[in-house]
């Protein structure tokens, strides 16, 4: 299976097929973030983003063989046609290998296809892939 990116409101979205137990994807998602230095715990992220799903955000999850391997935030600011990109985390057996860029334009096909024209990234991460790949607004 190649990689998806699905966008949730909600933590316990079915998203795993078979899960082994209850609460599996919340789990999965802050072990992710635990395990990345680079962002705040899980337990910050994924309470921020649950005060965000309120107020109609959403949180994009990678999933690939029916796991989570990379998530980020998807954040409406208010500003017309812009979302803000943050808290972008990969599994650490899929760090190094591009699959943070593949699933940032994953993200971008998707809300571009929603009315989003322009991005912005508020970790230096997905600044640099969303630079890189010409991702921050769209042309035309």
């Amino acid at each position: 299976m190649p990689l998806e990116a699905f966008a949730i409101n909600r933590l316990d979205t079915p998203l795993i097929k078979k899960p082994t137990r209850e609460n599996e994807l919340s789990e999965r998602l802050m072990a992710l973030y635990d395990n990345d230095d680079t962002q705040p715990d899980g337990a910050e992220v994924l309470s921020l983003v649950e005060k965000g799903f309120k107020r109609g955000q959403c949180l994009y999850v990678g999933m690939f063989n029916d796991k989570p391997i990379a998530a980020v935030a998807c954040f409406d600011d208010g500003q017309a046609d812009a979302k803000r990109l943050q808290y972008l985390t990969v599994h650490p057996e899929n760090r190094k290998r591009a699959i943070d860029a593949k699933f940032i334009k994953l993200v971008y096909d998707a809300e571009v296809k929603k009315g989003v024209r322009e991005f912005v990234p508020a970790d230096a991460d997905i600044h640099r892939i969303m630079s890189e790949y010409e991702l921050l607004r769209v042309k035309g």
